[in-house]
């Protein structure tokens, strides 16, 4: 009986704000194994687990699973502490990468280290000043780059003395001597990450496969319009004025900065310019060397982004050779991935393209002859894995056709011949092994927070590494249900979710929390725990809420068309799409359609708004975070891609525009912005603001001081709670 009363008491706990935001990604999540990873040429794989509260390190084989732990993270601390000056307890353990069996390196306070795992024993490989950013690090030649007041250095062997003395940071050659920049400045940036991090672009320094040379990325801003962001940090004892600080901000249909590629021989110290072709005004994407160093490639976009050339240029003097092939769309062309060369045949290549509609693989030689294409059908593809050893058979990950499952599938480049190798329903995110027989399959679905399994390349499941618990099995209970609608033209499926209150109850009438996102490169909705939701969202549902979440077209993972059909006219499709939603949501016997409300950050905000006012009084309240009002002043690479200029798509753009609709709103808005956004800037709604003002429109207004795009850390629990108490108090 007193097992029963525990139960049902601990079934009856609710979620706190706190809880949900600050345990929503650490206890209150499902367990995982941090660090996962397989150890080179072994059937051995690690992770970071805990003993009495303390990191420890864990290395298991395929052939038993049985875990040992071959490190603590008091004995890691220790190593380090016995090479340098630094005082400061290691208390988790930094990023691992396993470089034998017998050693692993890590990156820790800019400086790379060697730990040999028979003495436990720490040895400084190679470091970068404490002011250092972007390091990239080439184990061949056990070199690192990085970047200082925007210039690119590196340092190596040469530049480190390896001995006993603590005090690394003197034991360094002048940096000026490993300068491979010097003309880093405000308006010129090497090194870097460029095009707003566009087109799959995430850092500057591409090392050869021999880590002899250095492809990098300069760019020149000095045409860009400058922007300021002004900072009032100061505390209760120090009053200090406002500072400003200038950044360079490209807006749609304005002057874009100038990106260039360059080549560095580090023997002879020497750069040369790749002689991309005339027309400045570009994109240079996806970054290749290829495996000889002969030659280097890069995907070239237009501006318009309607046309993509593939250009391989000598990797020796940067001279133009050819264009591999071309690739364009009446709309736009994306690559986001490099082309992937196969082992044993580094004259053949993959390549991923939505040509067809969804992303697929083609095989094709370096001259730019396509053999086939490996892949087919409407499951695209969401990354290549690699191939086996012998590079017959290529590994990648790719969504199932109503775009809730990912699976693990295999294609053999001779026949084309595809396996679904992951067969459980959910997402699936996998690890395959150096020696290409075994996969660590880590998956999750509504039913099941999460499971990892060894498998075979065959699907063969040899044994459970991890099996979580429900974190919130002790709270009280929500359903969560995963369904589609039609559109309301009935010409595709949308995929929906709702989550229930607790304690539901059918004759009863709900208010509804709408949460929204609805722009490119994001989906909602997935056959994961929660259904892909936040806590928070679980949290609202627990205060008595129905929640629904829509992928409206433009969203991913659902084939081109379907996420393309938003181009030149953002926030229309969309916004019909999730009025299909609401009409859903009334014909529900539980749903009270007087109390409808609407949530959603950035792109999410940007729909709050518009279904606030371009279809008043659907929705009583809205709460739109970060949202873009007005297109033309967002950045040029995402807002082209999508609208083209303000000026070819005049009309498109004035109907985007939500400072038009201002006078329309009826409910309650409420608008939230951090003060240094530097993605959607803070202007977007001072401008409706000052709109608002113009109309003698009444809106509400929350600002987060010293906070960019999104409102993180601790003061979110501040965020989260004016925004629940917001619906509270109007819903």
């Amino acid at each position: 009986m007193l097992l029963v009363v525990a139960k049902v008491f601990a079934q009856n706990k609710e979620l706190s704000i706190e809880d949900a935001v600050l345990k929503g990604r650490t206890t209150l999540a499902p367990e995982r194994l941090p660090q996962l990873q397989w150890i080179p040429q072994s059937n051995s794989f690690s992770y970071v687990g805990k003993k009495n509260g303390l990191e420890i390190l864990l290395v298991a084989n395929t052939s038993n699973l049985k875990r040992d732990t071959i490190l603590t993270i008091e004995e890691l601390s220790k190593s380090y502490f016995n090479i340098t000056a630094d005082n400061k307890k290691i208390e988790r353990f930094p990023t691992l990468t396993w470089e034998s069996s017998g050693n692993f390196r890590y990156v820790y306070n800019n400086a790379v280290y060697n730990f040999d795992v028979s003495n436990k024993q720490s040895s400084i490989l190679v470091k970068a000043p404490k002011n250092a950013e972007d390091l990239d690090y080439d184990a061949k030649t056990k070199r690192l780059v990085y970047t200082v007041n925007n210039n690119l250095f590196y340092a190596d062997i040469n530049s480190t003395k390896l001995n006993n003395s603590k005090s690394l940071d003197q034991d360094f050659i002048s940096a000026k001597e490993n300068a491979i920049t010097q003309d880093g400045s405000y308006e010129v940036l090497n090194g870097k990450a460029v095009h707003r991090n566009e087109f799959g672009i995430n850092k500057g320094t591409f090392f050869s496969p021999t880590g002899n040379k250095l492809a990098y990325y300069k760019m020149n801003q000095v045409m860009v319009a400058d922007y300021t962001i002004n900072h009032n940090e100061s505390d209760e004892n120090t009053r200090k004025v406002a500072t400003a600080e200038k950044i360079k901000y490209p807006m749609a249909g304005t002057a874009n900065h100038l990106v260039k590629l360059y080549l560095y021989d580090f023997a002879k110290k020497v750069s040369l310019e790749v002689k991309t072709e005339n027309n400045v005004d570009q994109y240079l994407t996806n970054i290749a060397w290829s495996p000889d160093e002969e030659y280097i490639y890069i995907a070239i976009v237009n501006r318009n982004q309607w046309e993509m050339k593939l250009n391989m240029y000598d990797g020796k003097t940067g001279v133009f050779i050819r264009t591999i092939f071309k690739e364009q769309n009446e709309k736009y062309v994306e690559p986001e991935k490099p082309m992937y060369f196969i082992n044993n045949n580094p004259k053949t290549f993959l390549w991923l393209s939505e040509r067809d509609g969804y992303n697929h693989l083609y095989y094709y030689n370096r001259n730019g002859e396509m053999m086939k294409q490996l892949t087919h059908g409407n499951t695209p593809i969401t990354d290549y894995l690699g191939t086996d050893q012998k590079g017959n058979i290529a590994y990648y990950m790719a969504f199932s056709e109503n775009g809730l499952d990912k699976h693990l599938y295999s294609v053999e480049i001779k026949t084309g011949k595809t396996t679904q190798i992951t067969r459980f329903p959910g997402q699936h995110s996998v690890l395959l092994s150096d020696m290409g027989k075994y996969v660590i399959d880590n998956f999750t679905n509504t039913e099941i927070p999460r499971r990892i399994n060894l498998i075979d390349v065959k699907g063969v499941e040899y044994g459970s590494i991890l099996n979580s618990s429900n974190p919130i099995e002790s709270y009280k209970h929500c359903d969560i249900k995963l369904f589609s609608i039609p559109s309301r033209d009935n010409t595709v499926k949308l995929n929906c979710r709702t989550i229930l209150p607790a304690d539901f109850d059918s004759t009863k009438k709900y208010p509804v929390l709408v949460y929204v996102y609805g722009g490119p490169h994001a989906q909602m909705i997935t056959n994961s725990w929660l259904g892909g939701a936040d806590l928070w969202l679980y949290y609202m549902a627990q205060k008595g809420y129905v929640i629904f979440t829509m992928d409206n077209r433009g969203s991913l993972n659902r084939g081109f068309e379907f996420e393309s059909a938003t181009y030149r006219k953002l926030g229309t499709v969309e916004m019909d799409d999730q009025l299909a939603g609401v009409d859903y949501l009334i014909k529900q016997k539980y749903v009270d359609q007087t109390r409808i409300g609407v949530y959603g950050w950035s792109f999410g905000g940007f729909m709050t708004t518009s279904l606030m006012t371009r279809s008043p009084g659907v929705y009583k309240v809205g709460v739109a975070g970060g949202p873009v009002i007005d297109w033309r002043l967002y950045e040029i690479m995402y807002t082209e891609r999508y609208m083209d200029t303000p000026k070819e798509n005049e009309n498109g753009y004035k109907i985007a525009d939500l400072t038009n609709y201002v006078k329309d709103l009826k409910g309650k808005l409420l608008l939230i912005h951090g003060t240094s956004d530097n993605v959607v800037l803070w202007q977007h709604t001072l401008t409706y603001l000052q709109k608002c003002v113009e109309e003698g429109v009444l809106v509400d207004y929350f600002v987060y001081p010293g906070h960019e795009h999104n409102v993180l850390g601790k003061d979110r629990v501040h965020l989260m709670k004016k925004i629940t108490q917001y619906f509270k108090e109007n819903l």
